[in-house]
């Protein structure tokens, strides 16, 4: 890069000021070996900066809106270690904060119409119970148990992810128009246990998904059924894996939220964006 010969220094003063940082703040960042200022007076020890300088404080504070701490950050700008398991995590942070930042704007907006969109989901583990269910009033009363029945068993909740149900005829209008009872699995995700022999344990692999997102009362839940499958077939997308359900504000998890105001998702593991 080209400097022009002639550059305007600033005292730490100065310098910290213009970038909003005190000056201890600076002297850690160059103790860590981020960077160094452009002069150092061999007389008098005073620091002089320069406008690189500033650039790459600047860096140093776009990477502290990661979470990253001064170790973490002076490694990862230069290289110094592997960053493949950070990456997996933000990534995994962006993805749930995409979803719930959908499902904010929906209630936000009361939208009445259902909004797709397509996700990538993360590794969850799940205690998982099933049982038939004819009315969502079964449902409920599964979802309910089975989460009482991880809590008893001693799993710690994940509270990354939502609770979600599996259905055995995979959510379609049908399930919400018939009075025949359907088999539904109640998942409550929870933190990996060190043990997996239980049966109830279930790990649903990394994936990327398509979602319909509904905002509403039961009657909407058809709706989204028949809106979220339409929309599969006009696309030409190939489910991967079998559809979730989840009630994001529903009567189970938010029982003081008024019934009109209930919002849904309902998402299918795909191989590929269409």
């Amino acid at each position: 890069m080209n400097y022009p010969e002639q550059r305007h220094l600033f005292t730490i003063n100065e310098f910290a000021k213009s970038c909003g940082i005190s000056r201890t703040t600076l002297i850690r960042m160059e103790e860590s070996g981020f960077f160094t200022p452009f002069k150092i007076d061999p007389d008098t020890g005073y620091r002089y900066f320069d406008a690189q300088n500033a650039a790459e404080v600047g860096q140093y504070q776009l990477y502290q809106t990661l979470g990253l701490s001064r170790e973490e950050i002076v490694d990862y700008y230069y290289q110094r270690k592997d960053i493949t398991g950070f990456l997996k995590e933000k990534k995994e942070k962006l993805y749930r904060m995409q979803r719930v930042l959908e499902e904010l704007e929906i209630r936000n907006n009361n939208s009445d119409w259902v909004v797709f969109s397509y996700l990538d989901m993360p590794e969850t583990v799940c205690y998982c119970v099933t049982s038939d269910a004819t009315t969502p009033s079964d449902s409920e009363v599964l979802f309910y148990s089975a989460h009482e029945q991880s809590l008893m068993a001693g799993y710690i909740m994940a509270g990354t992810e939502s609770i979600f149900g599996l259905s055995s005829d995979n959510f379609r209008i049908e399930s919400f128009t018939s009075r025949e009872a359907h088999n539904v699995t109640a998942c409550i995700p929870i933190q990996p246990p060190k043990k997996v022999s239980d049966p109830h344990i279930t790990t649903f692999p990394a994936t990327k998904a398509f979602s319909g997102l509904a905002y509403g009362d039961y009657t909407v839940i058809p709706r989204l059924c028949k809106a979220f499958w339409d929309e599969i077939e006009k696309r030409g997308i190939e489910p991967a894996g079998q559809a979730r359900f989840i009630g994001l504000v529903a009567p189970y998890v938010s029982k003081h939220i008024e019934k009109d105001r209930f919002c849904y998702r309902l998402i299918v593991p795909i191989t590929e964006r269409v």
